[in-house]
């Protein structure tokens, strides 16, 4: 039976499958909870289970770390938590059309968006901190209100986790370490908005709040139940699972209705609220428009991953369709196209889209939305305000004939964390790397020219944000350009596997490096020492010029086909773990320094397609996919040699 660890975070509660008539429940020396006295109080738990509570930290593949706060955080029973707000409350007296203000004329835009203050704001959940300027490719500290340390809700306490009550739960210690037992048999749910659904492991997300039943042993768990956490709590940002956790609010809503509008302009001034709303499955047409909006959010996460005080904010199951508008803002959090929640979906066929403000990004879906666009102008000018964005939720942005401009620190033109597929678009950023792709998510470019100025040029990796499922990060370009102006490494991957595909497209940058895959001490992405980077580059007619860096716990694996050519070195300073490379017979390897490959692969049995230019490549004899050499030497072209260790 195959087992796994969760490794759970904050508060370990422990419960009785009996209690005392008036009493609480209590806990045994051995950690147990005392057997039941009443048959007609006993639960469907056996007499010797144990609940805890907890968050879940971090998953890579079979262990999860965790690190135990102070009692008396997030936690109680399944169920036990407050539901959100609806976003259909209150919104019986709105129109189903649009026609202006409540006054029957359209409120004017802005005359000069630069007029508006710019609020400072730190690291946005969507963006990486900025790497240091140096050359080593290794990611810096995280700078200001990083991914991992979202902001705390504020308020009353509607932003407070509730008390867990007193008969079914006591608190453990802070500062506590458990390590839980899952098996094929452990049963999965979740019970977020009041629903219980089954779910599966592969379900459970990195900021997750669960409650766990242990089996008699108390290591293993006979179920996980994940809870309805609200927005802001906790730690690693939101852990709510849809749109409809929260309540938006919009100058013009569309509640589960039909609306058209030619030709109208609509505006907001007020923090937190969206200029148009659609939500509660309604429909939205939208030609001729200007959509402006100031005023800025109160909670970076509730913008990120909500849409609050976005200019258009679409919810779960409406859709809206955007023809030829023209979308500005200037506020904090102002994203510009928002869709969120299962079934909500943008169509956009030509739009000017400019924002100003921090973490105000042109395109952005979380939580299953879709947005659809073509021809579509897109410049953001503040911080973390990636062009093209998805976060919490895998999001998913198809763009067609773009040109995307950003000018913030943090502001890729492209940040995934969802599935982002663009074709025959151009783009530049001036403060960020070209594109991300964070955890289980992809970006998939044909035809694009895409130019960035971060500390790397393209940048694969997991954070502990809880942003991305842990998994494979896929790349894929065709007939494509991808330029940074950075020294550093054009590609680096850290704590994730990645897969990259590259069909004849041409990478340019001005350092020495064209991979570095390593794990990373700085940045809280993983466990130092068990966070590496575990890269497969697929070449197709393509060509890649620079050396394959990689550390001790990270593995590089490049394979060239269809007349691609590799010029450089791999793993010169022998600290790989494992490091390879496979050649058709079409394709080449012109070797710049001594290099080590755990294995060498070739459809040229003399290995004629490596010009060696003097230099050695070692392999590992013992490896299994080297035996096809039988541990000999072989003299490559140029006077050097493919040796043995």
């Amino acid at each position: 039976m195959k087992k796994q660890v969760i490794i759970l975070l904050l508060a370990i509660t422990v419960t009785a499958a009996g209690a005392l008539s008036g009493c609480g429940t209590a806990e045994n020396s051995d950690g147990k909870a005392p057997a039941q006295t009443s048959e007609n109080q006993k639960n469907t738990a056996d007499e010797n289970t144990l609940t805890v509570m907890g968050r879940v930290k971090n998953i890579t593949d079979d262990t999860i770390t965790l690190t135990v706060s102070n009692p008396g955080g997030s936690g109680g029973p399944a169920g036990s938590m407050e539901k959100p707000p609806s976003l259909s409350e209150n919104r019986a007296d709105h129109p189903p059309a649009i026609s202006g203000n409540d006054a029957g004329q359209p409120p004017a835009m802005p005359d000069n968006d630069t007029n508006q203050p710019l609020a400072s704001s730190g690291n946005d959940a969507d963006q990486p901190p900025a790497m240091p300027d140096n050359d080593t490719g290794q990611p810096p500290a995280s700078s200001g209100n990083g991914a991992s340390q979202p902001p705390a809700a504020s308020g009353n306490g509607a932003g407070q986790p509730p008390a867990m009550p007193d008969s079914s739960m006591t608190a453990g210690h802070g500062g506590e370490d458990r390590d839980i037992t899952v098996t094929e048999d452990t049963a999965y749910t979740s019970e977020r908005n009041q629903k219980s659904k089954k779910i599966s492991l592969s379900d459970l997300s990195q900021g997750d709040m669960i409650a766990v039943v242990l089996d008699e042993d108390q290591e293993t768990a006979v179920s996980i139940a994940v809870q309805p956490d609200q927005p802001g709590q906790g730690n690693g940002g939101s852990e709510a699972a849809d749109s409809a956790d929260i309540s938006l609010t919009g100058a013009k809503t569309i509640d589960g209705e039909k609306a058209t509008s030619s030709d109208e302009s609509f505006s907001s001034a007020e923090d937190d609220e969206n200029t148009i709303l659609v939500e509660n499955y309604g429909k939205l047409q939208l030609a001729g428009a200007s959509l402006s909006k100031s005023g800025d959010t109160s909670s970076e996460d509730y913008s990120n991953f909500y849409g609050q005080n976005a200019v258009l904010a679409v919810t779960s199951g409406s859709s809206a369709e955007l023809t030829n508008v023209v979308i500005t803002s200037s506020g904090e959090g102002s994203n510009a196209i928002f869709a969120t929640g299962k079934n909500a979906s943008v169509l956009v066929d030509t739009a000017k889209i400019q924002t100003k403000g921090n973490s105000a990004r042109g395109l952005d879906a979380t939580y299953g939305g879709t947005i659809t666009a073509s021809n579509v102008d897109i410049s953001t000018e503040g911080a973390h305000c990636a062009a093209l964005a998805t976060d919490r939720g895998e999001g998913t942005i198809d763009v067609t004939s773009a040109s995307l401009s950003t000018q913030g620190e943090g502001s890729p033109c492209i940040y995934s964390t969802g599935k982002i597929t663009v074709r025959d678009s151009s783009g530049t950023a001036s403060g960020a790397q070209t594109l991300v792709v964070e955890g289980k998510n992809s970006v998939d470019l044909t035809s694009c020219k895409l130019k960035g100025s971060g500390d790397n040029g393209l940048m694969l990796y997991q954070s502990t944000s809880g942003d991305a499922q842990t998994g494979t990060a896929v790349l894929s370009a065709t007939d494509s350009r991808l330029t940074t102006t950075s020294k550093g490494p054009m590609i680096y991957v850290t704590n994730t596997d990645a897969q990259i595909t590259l069909t004849n497209t041409r990478l340019k940058f001005p350092g020495a490096t064209l991979i570095t895959a390593a794990g990373n001490e700085t940045n809280n992405w993983g466990i130092p020492g068990q966070n590496g980077g575990n890269l497969t580059l697929t070449g197709i007619q393509q060509k890649l010029n620079g050396n394959v860096s990689c550390d001790a716990i990270s593995t590089v694996s490049l394979t060239l086909s269809e007349d691609s050519v590799f010029t450089g070195a791999i793993d010169p300073e022998h600290t790989g773990k494992t490091t390879s490379i496979q050649l058709d017979d079409s394709s080449v390897w012109n070797v710049t320094e001594d290099s080590y490959v755990s294995f060498l692969g070739n459809t040229r049995k003399d290995c004629s397609n490596i010009n060696s230019n003097g230099c050695t490549i070692y392999y590992d004899s013992s490896h299994p996919d080297s035996k096809w050499l039988n541990k000999e030497s072989i003299p490559l072209p140029g006077d050097g040699q493919l040796v043995p260790l």
